[in-house]
């Protein structure tokens, strides 16, 4: 299967997922709920990658592993998630499906170097609030909605120096958009509905560093860090008001550029493969919120935040004569991540659940779909303002094909 054939696939799926009804309560803070990766492989495993050596896998945050890749790759990769949440004073559910990323690697020195593009999402920022009431017995609505988000543009390479030590680096072009609208809609035609628009365009740019080192022939150990950096805000906001059909713009104002400090990633993993059958991973990833700033000024509303995620991996049979179920592969995992999400009277807001996951190799060893599932648990009550319980499901379409690379083979 030609590569060309699955952006025929992948394309029109980004387009039918490209929609959400709302997410977690908890990313209606800052800049949302964090992603820190977006493929099926390393969800199924608890969230491991930082150190996973793979050659379908095009690694977004440890481009030291890129090196592993041996054919020129496209991978796809998608997501659905429904939330059960509960207050003190009742239940709800929320579902979001979307396009999750799309990367891109060509080797170009077999084993040796390779170079990877991709597009993936940083943060997620949805949500859809409403309230009922009334004023002299004229009901009205109170909403509040927000969408958008963090993506991450990242053009970088892979390079073994030895074939125990390979680095890595990619250049990140951050940027994305948030819109919150608060809407007051009266039943009565008597009254006026109100709307106060926002609108925040953010871009800025830093660089990750990776290298992975492989001290015995079975043990890889891992490093990421994506430096700091000043996040550019521009905000404008209208206000608008209607009776009927009439609509009438208020008010408009454009506010002057800002300058975020956002926070430098950790990452640090190892993997360990077991009698050539199984591939035991480990990561701990790390952000400290705690020094986020707006034009110098610190904020004190956010916890620094990091996640633990362990998982195991029954590796493929090599034998070209095994059965299907054989070659495919077979993951399960657990992680802890504790939020960046602080707030006066609440406990810090922990989330801890399991993944399990599958692959399935087609087109003999040049393509993979991975498949994972993900499940739940964040926030107490009454430490917590919400409880919610998570599922998502991601998938992940790999097709690769050989392209121009030297090599000995």
């Amino acid at each position: 299967m030609k590569i060309k054939f699955i952006l025929i696939i992948v394309l029109p799926f980004g387009l039918l997922f490209n929609h959400a009804d709302a997410g977690s309560f908890y990313n209606s803070r800052g800049f949302g709920e964090l992603k820190y990766f977006s493929n099926a492989q390393a969800i199924g495993m608890g969230g491991s990658l930082v150190s996973m050596p793979d050659n379908f896998h095009i690694n977004m945050v440890n481009p030291a592993t890129l090196v592993f890749i041996p054919v020129t790759r496209l991978s796809g990769d998608f997501v659905h998630e429904a939330i059960w949440n509960k207050t003190d004073l009742g239940k709800g559910f929320v579902k979001y499906t979307n396009l999750n990323g799309v990367s891109f690697a060509i080797p170009i020195i077999r084993e040796k170097l390779t170079t990877a593009f991709g597009i993936i999402p940083s943060s997620q920022y949805d949500y859809d609030y409403q309230i009922t009431g009334a004023t002299d017995d004229y009901e009205f609505a109170k909403i509040i909605r927000a969408a958008g988000g963090l993506n991450k543009i990242s053009l970088g390479f892979g390079y073994a120096v030895t074939d125990y030590l390979s680095l890595g680096s990619y250049l990140n072009y951050n940027f994305g958009k948030l819109e919150q609208t608060w809407i007051v809609d009266y039943v009565s035609d008597l009254f006026w509905d109100s709307s106060d628009q926002l609108t925040r365009k953010m871009w800025g740019i830093n660089y990750t560093a990776g290298v992975l080192v492989r001290p015995v022939s079975n043990l890889y150990i891992g490093a990421s860090f994506a430096a700091n950096y000043k996040l550019n805000i521009q905000d404008h906001t209208s206000n608008l008001v209607k009776k009927g059909s009439l609509l009438f713009d208020v008010d408009e104002y454009h506010a002057a550029k800002k300058k975020i400090n956002m926070p430098e990633f950790l990452g640090f993993g190892a993997t360990y493969i077991l009698k050539k059958k199984y591939r035991i991973s480990s990561d701990f990833v790390y952000q400290p919120w705690n020094d986020f700033s707006r034009d110098n000024n610190s904020l004190i509303d956010y916890n620094d935040e990091y996640r633990f995620g362990i998982g195991i991996e029954m590796l493929p049979a090599s034998n070209i004569l095994a059965k299907y179920h054989e070659k495919m592969s077979y993951r399960i995992g657990y992680y802890y991540h504790m939020l960046n999400y602080n707030e006066e009277g609440s406990d810090k807001v922990a989330e801890y659940g399991i993944t399990a996951g599958l692959g399935f190799p087609y087109y003999g060893s040049f393509g993979r779909i991975d498949l994972a599932f993900r499940y739940g648990a964040r926030g107490t009550l009454p430490n917590n303002p919400v409880s919610e319980n998570i599922f998502q499901m991601f998938i992940s379409i790999s097709a690769g094909e050989r392209w121009f690379y030297r090599g000995s083979n």
